[in-house]
């Protein structure tokens, strides 16, 4: 699974929730030198609109879903928030508040590629791609107008890692300050607290359970897991085990 970004969502009506998308041109070399063919994307495939910064990933409850119409340029997301569900109409009210501002990013699936030279530059041809997903974010990587931007490989989206990245500072923290605190009270003739050694527990629980995902996420054979499956499912758990730590 790969991420990229798109701008250029249009609300093509306010009470049913309605948005329409240009989320891909086709022949173009986009910033990661892929070039997305025609045909690329199987047209009237079901797609899904996940929660504000790709979070149904990790659990929270998509938004909306829609349809992929083609035409020989470009491939345009038709789709729908769920407006009789209270995530759906606060997705859909902050994105038609946010306007020009408001930042998308999809992903798909390239079930075909190939590599070769384009317009005198080495480029990966994205052939056929898998259904994916498409989510309002706070920053893509956009460049022009409905040209693509970052991706991260593995099933760990860009930003999704830097925030990961954050929660570990956070956990960093927690720890320094425990290890300050328990030698203040070890000086003290003390230890730490019932209340704090239990919660030192279960930090250290989630910490060990990190430990065991990331081996796996490393330890995974793309070659055995065509679909990614297996990858998506541990890096879900990674994001997970990540903000249990960050709330201990």
């Amino acid at each position: 699974m790969q991420v990229k970004a798109l701008r250029g969502v249009e609300i093509k009506d306010v009470d049913k929730g309605t948005v329409e998308a240009v989320f891909s041109t086709f022949n173009v070399i986009d910033s990661d030198r892929d070039v997305t063919l025609p045909g690329a994307f199987e047209d009237g495939a079901p797609w899904k609109i996940s929660a504000y910064g790709h979070r149904s990933w990790m659990g929270v409850l998509p938004v909306g879903k829609g349809t992929v119409r083609t035409t020989n340029t470009e491939a345009i997301l038709d789709g729908q928030f769920f407006m009789d569900t209270t995530h759906g109409r606060d997705t859909f009210a902050t994105v038609k508040a946010m306007g020009e501002l408001q930042e998308w990013s999809y992903s798909v699936h390239p079930t075909k590629e190939s590599y070769g030279e384009f317009e005198g530059r080495q480029v990966r041809f994205l052939e056929q791609l898998g259904p994916g997903e498409v989510s309002p974010v706070l920053a893509g990587a956009g460049i022009g107008t409905r040209t693509l931007a970052a991706k991260s490989d593995g099933g760990l989206l860009l930003h999704e890692i830097e925030e990961a990245l954050a929660a570990m500072g956070v956990v960093d923290s927690a720890m320094t300050s425990a290890s300050r605190v328990g030698a203040l009270r070890a000086e003290r003739g003390k230890s730490l607290s019932r209340v704090n050694a239990d919660a030192l527990a279960r930090l250290g629980d989630e910490l060990k359970r990190l430990g065991e995902a990331y081996e796996a996420l490393k330890a995974g054979d793309p070659g055995t897991d065509p679909d990614g499956e297996a990858a998506e499912a541990v890096a879900r758990e990674y994001l997970r085990a990540v903000a249990r730590a960050r709330r201990a």
